[in-house]
């Protein structure tokens, strides 16, 4: 079919579909399993813990609370921020069931206003309608809602709850990954059978030839070798693909694939090799795995999470399939003041 053997095609077809269903089961969709499932978890918190963990989110960002600047709000709360000499009133409302309107943009601009502050956050569990967020933009506020909110707070939330959240989200969209599976296997049978029904040619009919007649002296002709004879079916090829994305791809399968086959004995040896070769980098003092999916790096400075540190232990992790996509928690030395920072390898 089109030139290309049946078992590339079907193979290539395969790859490419699974390709396609990672992408939207594995990344896309679990991300908004993820989001929707961290918004319920927050709106399950109280206001006081959750605004706690936007600033802790805010103060990632540069930003500082002032002193004694909580005040109520309009149905929520509102904080004075101050980044290099700026102040910023971040409004914080506390639920799902908000939907932010141009009233509530309107009002809030005027408290930004009162305030003597250059610019403004509204922040909500809920949604904001399309209006209100033009007219945010024309006031310079920076609408906030619960899809885009729970990605900036992720980082500071316990880690129990993240692990969680995590769970949640796999098992929600585990059974559209199976789907996507069997659709890629089956897609990449019907291509196949396309390809042997269009790879058919129609058997050509050869005329039988007659033999000369010996001239004495020379000896007799050997019988020359039939057409069914000379044509012997090739045994299939293991499929090369031309282009970069599916050859790492086909790589990245048969690597799963092998990981699937270890004993748990094995998985573990290949965890604490990780963590040793993250403990053995310059800027780490150590590494330990809290939970499956999250690691435990202790730096050696405070400012090891600006030396690289974050590129070199993913650097490493990728190299082990199954740990792709570990969380790293990151620890100052004792008695540092700076916060624990969390990034996650992709």
């Amino acid at each position: 079919m089109f030139g290309v053997s049946p078992w590339i095609a079907a193979a290539g077809a395969t790859v490419l579909s699974v390709l396609a269903s990672t992408w939207w089961f594995g990344i896309h969709r679990r991300r908004l399993a993820e989001n929707s499932a961290g918004v319920r978890a927050l709106a399950g918190m109280k206001w006081r813990e959750c605004a706690g963990l936007v600033l802790q989110a805010m103060e990632d960002k540069g930003y500082t609370e002032l002193p004694s600047s909580r005040q109520p709000g309009d149905g929520g709360a509102e904080f004075l921020l101050v980044k290099e000499n700026e102040r910023c009133l971040l409004g914080y409302k506390h639920g799902t069931a908000y939907r932010l309107g141009e009233a509530n943009v309107r009002d809030f601009a005027n408290a930004v206003q009162l305030q003597g502050a250059t610019s403004g956050m509204l922040v909500t569990l809920g949604s904001a309608e399309g209006f209100a967020r033009d007219l945010a933009r024309r006031y310079g506020v920076d609408l906030i809602d619960g899809r885009s909110l729970w990605p900036q707070v992720e980082p500071f939330a316990p880690a129990s709850l993240v692990e969680d959240i995590r769970h949640q989200a796999a098992s929600s969209i585990r059974r559209g990954q199976q789907m996507g599976l069997a659709g890629s296997v089956l897609l990449g049978l019907v291509v196949f059978g396309l390809g042997q029904l269009g790879g058919e040619d129609p058997p050509i009919a050869v005329a039988p030839i007659a033999p000369a007649a010996p001239v004495a002296g020379t000896p007799a002709p050997t019988p020359a070798v039939t057409q069914a004879e000379a044509i012997t079916p090739a045994a299939p090829a293991e499929p090369e693909f031309q282009d970069e994305a599916s050859r790492q791809a086909s790589d990245a399968m048969k690597e799963l694939a092998a990981v699937a086959q270890l004993t748990d004995e094995e998985r573990a040896l290949r965890r604490r090799q990780a963590a040793a070769r993250v403990a053995d980098l310059k800027q780490a003092d150590r590494a330990n795995w809290s939970t499956q999916s999250t690691l435990v790096v202790g730096l050696a400075r405070e400012d090891g999470i600006d030396a690289g540190i974050v590129n070199e232990a993913c650097a490493i992790l990728v190299e082990y399939e199954e740990l792709r996509y570990t969380r790293l928690q990151l620890e100052p030395p004792q008695a540092s003041k700076v916060p624990v920072r969390w990034r996650q390898c992709q």
